[in-house]
């Protein structure tokens, strides 16, 4: 089978919440390869500032209000009922004083219903974005609530969560939304969302499945396909590392432990440092590796999302948005 070699001008490793928005706002040809969807995709999709960006928020706002994930700046509330500011999807904004509702269990202070009994909440919401007749039969289950508006799990389908949403309030009379939560459906809104966009853009080559192995003298080199029987080899001036933290395990060598990518030392000698203080206080355990360059061969070389500066969403935003700054 025929290999793959991609030349451009930026290479992203990591086609998460980071990596889509680098590839999005960078200049000139970008390659992303992406492994998988990453932790945004089970995260609760809410945005919390934490400094505040308002440049990378209000392009945020304006790119997701293009798509079928349109975001706002508001209050959610959280499955625990607590109420949540920041930026969040337009599907789970507090209207009123919503009636928690939900779904075949029947916590303190919810309004219990019987719908997919058997289903997981995921579940639900694919179901939902394919077959009207469930549509209709949420509509049914949900006539007892009596409230000026409802919040319900996330599970008013993936791609079609407005279009549900309008039928669920015309239906109901009253303003229907939903709870944030994680794991949940509300991250792979986002990030379907983000992707679709990288996909139309003419600038931008996503593979997909793209497992790196090396990262060596200006090329990035892997295998790919759920078979990984296809290789490929890409060449660019600027990388960019998005693996989110430390998904790609570690190495040993002699007495070294190392991040495989990019060669970044985790300890000299790992038998005697690799105890319970190294654990909870070394950076690379619950930081990722930094902004430091470790890599040889390229222009530049930078890290995003949790990579450089912790978990988080708004990181992730704020890094991928101001990834490609200062770049010569």
């Amino acid at each position: 089978m025929r290999n793959v070699r991609l030349y451009g001008d930026n290479i992203i490793v990591g086609g998460g919440l980071a990596g889509l928005v680098a590839a999005l706002r960078l200049h000139g040809d970008t390659i992303l390869l992406s492994g998988g969807v990453g932790a945004t995709a089970i995260s609760s999709g809410t945005f919390s500032p934490l400094a505040g960006d308002v440049e990378a928020e209000e392009w945020f706002i304006n790119l997701m209000n293009a798509t079928e994930c349109p975001y706002t700046r508001g209050d959610c509330a959280t499955i625990s009922r607590d109420i949540k500011s920041g930026i969040v999807q337009a599907s789970t904004l507090i209207r009123g004083r919503p009636a928690f509702i939900s779904i075949n269990e029947q916590p303190e202070g919810f309004l219990p219903i019987e719908f997919m009994r058997g289903r997981s909440l995921q579940e639900m919401a694919r179901i939902l974005d394919n077959d009207e007749g469930s549509v209709d039969a949420l509509c049914d289950a949900l006539k007892k609530a009596r409230a000026e508006s409802i919040l319900l799990p996330p599970i008013l389908g993936i791609s079609r969560t407005d279009e549900i949403r309008k039928k669920l309030c015309n239906a109901l009379g009253v303003e229907a939304g939903e709870y944030a939560m994680a794991p949940s459906v509300l991250g792979m809104r986002l990030i379907r969302a983000l992707r679709k966009k990288a996909t139309q853009n003419p600038r931008i080559e996503m593979l997909d499945i793209a497992r790196v192995e090396r990262i060596e003298d200006g090329r990035v080199m892997g295998k790919m396909g759920t078979k990984g029987k296809r290789e490929f080899m890409a060449h660019a001036d600027n990388l960019f590392i998005a693996t989110g933290g430390l998904l790609t395990g570690f190495k040993v060598e002699g007495d070294s432990l190392l991040e495989p990518f990019t060669r970044a030392t985790v300890c000299m000698d790992f038998e005697a440092d690799l105890n319970e203080e190294f654990l909870s206080q070394h950076p690379l355990m619950y930081k990722g590796i930094g902004e430091k360059h470790f890599i040889k061969g390229f222009k530049n070389v930078r890290a995003l999302g949790s990579t450089a500066h912790g978990f988080g969403l708004y990181r992730a935003l704020v890094s991928g948005y101001r990834a490609g700054e200062g770049l010569e």
